[in-house]
This record gives C-alpha cells, structure tokens and sequence, in this order.
C-alpha cells in the first residue's frame, strides 16, 4: 500500500477453498500441498508448527513429555473445512515424521485463530504455526510443548489462474507477497 498508495484492496477471508473463476477472485493463498488443478502456484513459505498450552492449564493438567501422552490431555481439533476431519498435528521425532490426530470434546471448525483463543484460555493444548503464537510465547500466556518433537512444517501457496488476464496491481501484489 506504501508503494501503490491509489490501488485498493478487496480481502476475503474464509477457510474454505474458494473458486477463483467462478467467484472473480484475483488470488487466493492456500495451506498445504496443492492438487493439480490448473492454477499457477507460488510457494510462499514452509510454515514451522508448534504445540502449545496455557500456563493454567499446564498447572492443572501437568505437562505433557511424549506425543503419547497428548492422548490423556485436552486437545483442541480443527475441523478442515475441504474433508470434515480434523486435521492431524505433525511431529518429528527420532528421524521420522509422525502423524498425529488429535480428538478433544472441544472441535474447532471455521476460525483457525478460535483453536489459539481457546488454548490461551486454558482449555486445552493446540498445534499451531510459529508466526501465529509467537508473540504469546514471548509474554508467557502460551508455553511451547513437546519441543524435541518440532521440525514439521506446512507450505503456504499463492494461487492464481494463468489464463486470466492479471491486471498490473494484482501482478505487483503477486511479486511482492512472493519475496523472501
């Protein structure tokens, strides 16, 4: 906006995967691997994940040592609005990649930042991204979990259709989220 100061934006934010054609979207990002679907695809970033918990919670629950051990806790579940299933919390650990589904009698379904609201209410442990929870880590109403166990990540995409015609803005909005 500081460099095209006149260029108006129209943000939409869902979880759902839009139609881009269909609905006159410009450009949507997108988590997770892409299916061939005839979009232009620029990665963004590989988004590390973190497992967290409120300090209340961590006190009346104890603290989880072992993937194993998330079993006898309060997890918070989202619900992926493209399956309906929860979306499974991705670990590392001794060198291979663990897939992990999470069940709670709490599942979060539309707002990804609900699950983060409720672990920082102490209601339960969550798996989020690093970027998402920083800053909560930072001023003690999240603490890290299982930090032997990170390493995962998830891709973020920009998605476009190549057969419309971008105009000039959306092309520079293009270049310019697709930097490092």
């Amino acid at each position: 906006m500081r460099a095209y100061p006149d260029v108006r934006i129209e943000l939409s934010i869902t979880n759902r995967n839009v139609d881009l054609v269909a609905e006159g979207y410009d450009l949507a990002i997108r988590l997770g691997p892409l299916p061939d679907s005839g979009l232009v695809a620029r990665k963004l970033e590989d988004a590390p994940l973190c497992l967290v918990a409120a300090p209340k919670y961590l006190e009346r629950a104890g603290i989880p040592r072992t993937i194993e051990d998330l079993a006898e806790h309060h997890c918070l579940p989202f619900v992926m609005p493209s399956t309906g299933r929860c979306a499974p919390w991705l670990f590392l650990a001794d060198g291979r990649d663990i897939d992990w589904t999470p069940s709670g009698h709490i599942q979060i379904l539309d707002d990804v930042l609900g699950v983060v609201s409720l672990a920082e209410s102490g209601l339960g442990i969550c798996q989020t991204y690093d970027f998402i929870v920083r800053r909560s880590i930072e001023h003690g109403r999240l603490v890290e979990l299982l930090d032997h166990a990170r390493g995962r990540s998830r891709p973020f995409s920009l998605i476009f259709a190549p057969h419309r015609r971008l105009s000039t803005a959306t092309r520079a909005l293009i270049d310019f989220l697709a930097t490092d």
